[in-house]
C-alpha cells in the first residue's frame, strides 16, 4: 500500500521537475512548508542528481530550493497570522 503511494509521489515529483525545471523545484519546495506533505527528501536528491549530470546547476538548485521553502513558510505564516483560529475551525487547516 505505502510502496504504491511512495512510487506515485516520486513519479509526480520527478515529472514536475523534468517538465518545469527550476520553477518546478521552487514550486515543489514551497508545498512542504505550507503544511502539505510532499517530501523534500525526494525533491532535492533528484534535483541534485540532475545537477550531477550537468542538466542543472547545483548552485541554482540549492538557491531555488531555499527560495521555494521560504515562499511556502511565508504562505503558512500568513495563513496563520490572518486566518488564525477561525480559519482552522472553519477549514481544518
Amino acid at each position: 500500500m505505502f510502496s504504491g503511494l511512495t512510487a506515485a509521489i516520486a513519479g509526480f515529483i520527478t515529472h514536475a521537475i523534468s517538465s518545469m525545471g527550476y520553477a518546478g523545484i521552487a514550486a515543489l519546495m514551497a508545498i512542504e512548508p505550507a503544511c502539505i506533505p510532499l517530501p523534500s527528501e525526494v525533491i532535492m536528491p533528484f534535483s541534485g542528481y540532475l545537477a550531477s549530470t550537468g542538466q542543472f546547476s547545483l548552485l541554482l538548485v540549492a538557491t531555488v530550493g531555499a527560495i521555494g521553502c521560504n515562499i511556502g513558510s511565508t504562505i503558512a505564516y500568513l495563513a496563520g497570522a490572518y486566518g488564525g483560529r477561525k480559519a482552522v475551525e472553519r477549514w481544518g487547516l
